[in-house]
């Protein structure tokens, strides 16, 4: 791949802002290399250790969701490994078919290669990224050119899971909040409605409606009291969320500078390639070559 159109990537990867556009745009990324290679996106369950979800991106730019319920223990144990490292890539080798079969995808007439790169969040296991291509005798297997852009998906991919998770976070503690109030109101009313109707209750020996306004007097400050409690672990619990959120900003902002460092890299590379091709003499050649790494620092 050139190193324009991974520096290009990097720069289009980080506007996505769900998973099914950066699973398309690598889509084309593998489609420019082979047009054969199937590729798709997996959901993991981290508690549960299981793979929830295939995301394939289809022809028309659109990308299925294909639910799923297999436990990842069934897969080799070498292979698990390199999924939970998130660092490299791993093949099946000759059981590649069979487990891509499991898989839920469909094998190539002639048989291939499926390859998968873990993606974590946190340090645990959100998903994984396959390739399937064809056996070739001859030159450089899909995986390797397109494993530059699959490290930028992963990337991309850490800093969506990031905000996804960031709001789900915020819904819950709104939800949380709402039902705590709606609970405190909904008892709060009906001690008051019971206070009331034995206040109206004149007729009766004054000492029980006394004692029957007593008890509901007692009812109504445990309420209050109940409700301060409740709101204090809210509290407490905003405080979490709020330093989770923190966290989570951190993280994007190292994830932005790692997205920038890897355009450098990009467009430095590219001058080195373009100083080479040039033809130029050596001594031309090393001039350029050190005025590229001038301009990255």
């Amino acid at each position: 791949m050139p190193p324009r159109t991974l520096a290009t990537l990097a720069t289009v990867l980080s506007t996505a802002r769900d998973a099914d556009a950066a699973l398309t745009l690598l889509q084309h990324e593998a489609w420019d290399i082979e047009r054969s290679a199937q590729l798709a996106l997996f959901l993991c369950d981290s508690r549960r250790l299981l793979i929830t979800e295939r995301l394939t991106p289809q022809a028309s730019g659109s990308v299925g969701r294909t639910p799923l319920n297999i436990s990842v223990d069934h897969l080799p144990a070498p292979i698990r490994r390199a999924l939970h490292s998130a660092a490299t890539f791993a093949d099946f080798g000759a059981e590649s078919d069979d487990y891509l079969k499991l898989l839920g995808l469909t094998p190539q007439q002639g048989g291939g290669i499926l390859s998968i790169r873990g993606l974590t969040l946190d340090g645990e296991l959100v998903g994984f990224v396959a390739v399937y291509e064809s056996r070739r005798r001859f030159g450089n297997r899909v995986i390797e050119r397109l494993s530059p852009a699959i490290d930028l998906f992963a990337l991309a991919f850490e800093r969506i899971a990031e905000h996804d998770a960031r709001f789900e976070a915020v819904q819950a503690l709104e939800q949380l909040t709402r039902d705590i109030h709606a609970e405190y109101n909904n008892v709060m009313r009906g001690l008051k409605l019971e206070l009331d109707q034995a206040r109206a209750q004149n007729g009766s020996p004054e000492e029980a409606a006394a004692a029957r306004i007593a008890q509901l007097e007692r009812s109504l400050a445990n309420a209050a009291e109940e409700a301060l409690a409740r709101a204090a672990r809210l509290t407490a619990v905003e405080e979490q969320v709020a330093q989770a959120v923190s966290r989570l900003e951190e993280a994007h902002v190292e994830l932005h500078s790692q997205g920038e460092l890897a355009r450098n890299q990009g467009r430095t590379l590219y001058e080195i390639e373009r100083a080479l091709d040039d033809g130029s003499d050596a001594e031309e050649i090393l001039r350029r070559i050190r005025a590229a790494f001038s301009a990255r620092s």
